[in-house]
């Protein structure tokens, strides 16, 4: 193959990666390699719409003054993931702000942001965000046919309309199946495959798409499971506890903390309290789609003068088992519920492939030195 091939076919897994870390990111609710800004408050260093490298925090070590990140807000514009810069740090936490904005998010409701509260920074090159014009066109129109093709798709293969508990599964499943569909242009025509077909070129064994599938899946999900979680603190200060006309310090008390999903697809929440003295009411929650609730805990309220920090630790799940179920693994063990969620994601991915193409060999479109554009032209002529 020629260095000219070889690097026509390296742009074009380049941007299959692209649009499938963009796209995945947007369902999961959690950016994949690469995320974008809905809004103006980062002009002039990101206009609207553009997009940009998004380095997951765990790797992007820790936090310094002028460093882009992407933070799940408590309170600005409803909370949600928010894009700005880091301005200051208090012992609270970061100050951050919008290049465009007048004024610091922590002026107003917003409190200051926590490590916690983290999921990504932007990539910086000598303090320059690597910015990527126009990224994020048009993904609210991705999103929305999303969501048409799991409708669509499920039907299509015996589950239903609806997003269930089955509809995480083939969502994800679908967006994969799509994805891998554009790389490998694979004929329509549907033959049985014999021993001897095995040795001709321009076969692909279902077996491989299968396993390549799998991965197509499991990989977004498991980092949307993995990343999405973490802890959360909650500071109850005994000043503002004595003005409270229905809490008595040194008594046993509630407070509330906000949990959401920003993805396309249900998750569910299992919490464990993780400070002394620190109780949690409800061990599991279910969130749907783009929707939020509430956590409620449980600690010994503060005298004047003194604070409490109340600290949970939040796992992430997607739904594709029924809740108690998931509960009662995570009790036993994280890694048996995440166990337990990946091998349902393996069913139903393997059940659909035997249900559309079946496990026999298909045949490959051979595309020679075409470029995928031209292959996908071939294929709608």
């Amino acid at each position: 193959m020629s260095v000219r091939a070889t690097v026509g076919t390296a742009l074009e897994v380049a941007a299959i990666v692209a649009v499938a870390a963009l796209v995945l990111g947007a369902i999961l609710g959690q950016p994949i390699l690469f995320s974008y800004v809905e809004t103006g408050s980062m002009e002039p260093t990101i206009d609207t719409g553009d997009g940009f490298v998004a380095v997951p925090s765990i790797l992007a070590g820790s936090v310094d003054e002028g460093d882009v990140i992407v933070y799940e807000a408590r309170e600005l514009q409803g909370g949600g993931l928010t894009t700005h810069r880091v301005v200051g740090e208090t012992d609270e936490g970061y100050i951050t702000k919008g290049d465009a904005n007048p004024f610091t998010d922590q002026d107003g409701p917003e409190p200051p942001v926590t490590d916690d509260q983290i999921v990504a920074h932007a990539l910086q090159i000598d303090g320059t965000v690597v910015v990527i014009p126009a990224l994020g066109v048009g993904v609210g129109a991705v999103q929305d046919g999303i969501l048409a093709l799991q409708s669509g798709f499920a039907e299509l293969v015996g589950f239903g309309d609806s997003l269930d508990r089955q509809g995480s599964g083939v969502l994800l499943f679908a967006v994969g199946f799509v994805l891998f569909a554009l790389t490998l242009v694979v004929d329509d025509e549907r033959k049985r495959s014999t021993d001897r077909s095995r040795d001709r070129p321009g076969l692909l064994d279902a077996r491989t798409a299968t396993i390549l599938l799998v991965l197509a899946v499991l990989v977004p999900a498991n980092a949307a499971m993995l990343a999405g979680g973490g802890t959360q603190e909650l500071v109850v200060d005994g000043d503002t506890v004595a003005q409270s006309p229905d809490i008595v310090p040194g008594d046993d008390a509630t407070w509330e903390i906000g949990v959401d999903n920003y993805g396309l697809v249900p998750i569910v929440l299992v919490f464990e309290g993780e400070s002394a003295g620190t109780s949690v009411l409800d061990e599991q929650l279910t969130v749907g789609p783009g929707q939020a609730a509430t956590l409620s805990v449980s600690a010994t309220a503060p005298e004047p003068g003194e604070q409490t920090v109340l600290s949970v630790t939040e796992y992430r799940y997607l739904h594709v088992l029924p809740a108690p179920v998931v509960a009662t693994l995570h009790e036993r063990h994280p890694l048996l519920a995440l166990a337990a969620v990946n091998a349902v994601l393996v069913g139903v991915t393997t059940l659909v492939v035997s249900r559309v193409v079946g496990f026999r060999t298909v045949r490959v479109r051979e595309g020679g030195n075409a470029s995928l554009g031209t292959r996908l032209r071939r294929r709608l002529d």
